[in-house]
């Protein structure tokens, strides 16, 4: 077990990181936590302050503002309407609203039977506000680093959320850090055998922080020689990257063949204008081994997404004989690939290699303006929300046993119930929406819970339903029974 980090020392950290004209507020929220956790811990036996005031302190870090510091250290108290008041009124509503984003979140990523497309998703759709997505991804960060303390049942659920939820949520937040440790913490108790061989090749092949580097000093002398004024940054793929591209090609982890990846080891040069980033790489190809088949210059030829950049694998044998990935592309590129309508988790959320520029995807720049904008404010002020308006065409909905049913705004009872199943739709005779009875033809609300009363005789639903179905399938699937059922 590791060693527990005092309270007292915990405290102290907090208080250097927070502005002096909040001491006096982070001690009475410090005392009601203390108060609220009076001899409970974690399944490992730390004191459950110390846990909160850890995850707080990584917030704060992060710069993230006081009172998601604040809900952060309260968001293990065991709630109710009388502890809610109280700190409504001795706190702020600011800190109810993170506890209730944070309970939301919980309540989405708690079915097995869900997709985590889905859940990803919903979390994202529910979150008008993102601190409560950010305390549950160093929440899970802390969980992760202390894998091996928590008990054995819960460890399968931990490690799957770790790694297909968590770890997304904090590339869509561009945590690429924080996504990393978290993925590759969870990878190595995940698949101990997968991650172990690939640290092993990695390590044989001298793939390692001091050769990033020597890579680095080549390409910046290059850039340097070229004249042009550009910002060179490197990585070393992560170990469950190199899993994930992998997976398909090994079926015996003994003796992986990484080198049939480029980018194990990869750089971005960003310059100034187009014509730079062809000196740059003329300079590169004059003093280095360029794979000409994998050369793809996206500045002439953009992808259908509108991604720009001039990518290629290249060797410097005086350093060793391994490819890097080299990309070059200019500041506007840079910003457009990564937070624009080119940027990966933009092709990720439309799910398509294929697709077209769309403004559909604006929210991945503008929650990183959002972001920015609250890192600045949360200095000087107590609350610094991170809005955002994400998948607001979409609705989410739950089954009684808590799995997420994704539906098109306006959907209503009937739309679910088809959603659930054809023989359930053309069954639906009524249903349940929170408890409360309501007609098939009820619109649905994100947040939802949703049960579906059938009549076992009934075959398929009246003509007059269409007017409430407001799904084409449901529309399409309704008149197709009707068919059959008269005939």
């Amino acid at each position: 077990m590791k060693n527990i980090t005092p309270t007292g020392v915990l405290k102290n950290r907090i208080h250097s990181l927070v502005s002096p004209r909040f001491t006096q507020d982070l001690k009475e929220v410090i005392s009601f936590a203390e108060e609220k956790y009076n001899g409970k811990t974690r399944y490992n036996g730390v004191p459950m302050i110390n846990h909160v005031l850890e995850i707080a302190i990584s917030l704060l870090e992060k710069g993230l503002d006081f009172n998601t510091a604040t809900a952060t250290i309260f968001h293990e108290i065991k709630m109710n309407e009388v502890i809610e008041e109280e700190i409504r009124k001795r706190f702020s509503h600011d800190v109810i609203n993170i506890l209730d984003g944070v309970r939301k979140i919980k309540r989405g990523t708690d079915s097995p039977d869900t997709n985590t497309e889905i859940i990803i998703k919903y979390v994202l759709n529910v979150s008008n506000d993102l601190r409560p997505v950010y305390l549950k991804v160093y929440d899970t960060l802390h969980d992760i680093r202390a894998f091996d303390q928590i008990p054995e049942e819960m460890q399968k659920n931990k490690l799957h959320k770790a790694l297909h939820i968590y770890g997304v949520l904090a590339e869509y937040l561009h945590l690429e850090d924080l996504k990393k440790e978290l993925e590759e913490g969870a990878f190595s108790y995940s698949l101990p055998i997968e991650y172990k061989s690939i640290s092993n090749k990695m390590q044989s092949q001298g793939i390692c922080t001091e050769m990033l580097n020597k890579y680095k000093d080549e390409i910046n002398r290059r850039v340097k020689e070229s004249g042009i004024n550009a910002k060179v940054g490197g990585r070393i793929k992560s170990k469950y990257s190199i899993y994930k591209k992998l997976k398909k090609y090994e079926k015996e982890w003994i003796d992986p063949n990484i080198r049939r990846l480029d980018d194990l080891i990869a750089f971005r040069v960003v310059t100034q204008d187009i014509n730079s980033c062809y000196e740059v790489l003329e300079k590169l190809m004059d003093n280095g081994e360029i794979n000409e088949e994998r050369f793809d210059d996206y500045i002439a030829n953009p992808k259908p997404n509108g991604y720009k950049a001039v990518q290629f694998p290249i060797k410097f044998s005086k350093i060793s004989d391994l490819f890097l990935e080299i990309q070059i592309l200019t500041e506007d590129m840079y910003k457009e690939n990564t937070f624009g309508k080119a940027s990966h988790i933009a092709y990720k959320a439309s799910q398509s290699r294929f697709a077209k520029p769309t403004n559909k995807y604006d929210w991945v720049k503008q929650i990183q303006d959002e972001i920015r904008k609250s890192l600045i404010e949360s200095k000087e002020k107590k609350s610094s929300p991170i809005t955002c308006n994400i998948f607001d065409d979409e609705v989410f909905t739950f089954t009684p046993k808590g799995k997420i049913i994704a539906l098109d705004k306006g959907d209503t009872v009937l739309d679910f119930a088809f959603k659930l199943h054809t023989d359930i739709g053309n069954k639906a005779e009524s249903a349940k929406v929170n408890g409360i009875p309501a007609k098939l033809a009820q619109e649905l609300e994100t947040g939802d819970t949703v049960e579906i009363k059938t009549d076992k005789n009934k075959t398929h639903q009246k003509d007059s339903t269409l007017e409430y179905a407001n799904s084409l399938s449901t529309r399409s699937k309704i008149k197709k029974n009707l068919k059959q059922g008269l005939k």
